[in-house]
């Protein structure tokens, strides 16, 4: 039996993923600012995704697919932090990330899409969702510059931040740039140059403009006819 309210309980899922991702992009800056190595967020990014698949896994439907994807997933985070950034050593743990971070969107997706019956955690499932989009498209950015280091273009305030070649150890720049392009701010300050950095951005502006349309705008006209009936 599970304990409804706990930290960490079954029942809590998508509540202590909003709250990890949360600790994730508060904190991962932080660390990375004051010990002064990039290496710090990637490394915490790690530690996030052992937690996506320790809290996947409790549910015995997701145990065998969390496990497939979940574990090489964390794997190839930890072997992302601690090496160079190269196309050759790096690409295949990107990529497993990827399908891992695609793996828990369409879970939770897949939870939230009954608007029938709201609950707090329905909420919590559409808000991490919503950061997990990020993240996923913030993982396929950092691929495509793994394969080529001209496919975005920076500024130069923000390449002087950076130090060395772009790739999975400069997520936190990719996740900054992956948040922007899907809330269509759009600094300037990093663009996507080559033909598939441009593809994938205008395909992650047009899923978040959908998303805050359709399943947020759901949920919340769900839960008003809730309220008055």
């Amino acid at each position: 039996m599970t304990k409804t309210g706990r930290f960490l309980s079954e029942d809590h899922i998508y509540r202590d993923l909003t709250i990890a991702l949360g600790c994730l992009f508060v904190f991962g800056p932080i660390f990375d600012h004051f010990i002064d190595s990039h290496k710090v967020y990637s490394y915490l990014s790690a530690a996030f995704l052992l937690f996506a698949l320790y809290e996947i896994a409790r549910r015995k439907s997701d145990l065998i697919i969390g496990l497939v994807l979940g574990v090489p997933a964390f794997f190839g985070g930890l072997f992302n932090a601690a090496t160079p950034d190269t196309p050759a050593i790096n690409a295949v743990p990107t990529a497993l990330i990827v399908l891992f971070l695609g793996f828990l969107v369409w879970r939770i997706l897949k939870d939230i899409v009954d608007v029938s019956r709201i609950s707090s955690e329905k909420i919590y499932g559409a808000v991490s969702a919503f950061l997990l989009i990020g993240l996923t498209f913030a993982g396929i950015y950092g691929f495509i510059a793994l394969l080529d280091h001209d496919a975005f273009a920076i500024s130069d305030a923000l390449r002087a931040e950076l130090t060395g070649e772009m790739g999975p150890s400069k997520h936190g720049t990719f996740t900054y740039f992956s948040f922007v392009t899907m809330t269509s701010l759009g600094y300037g300050d990093i663009s996507p140059v080559s033909s598939a950095a441009c593809t994938f951005a205008w395909i992650q502006a047009v899923i978040g403009q959908l998303y805050l349309a359709i399943i947020v705008a759901a949920l919340v006209g769900a839960h008003i006819s809730n309220r008055n009936q």
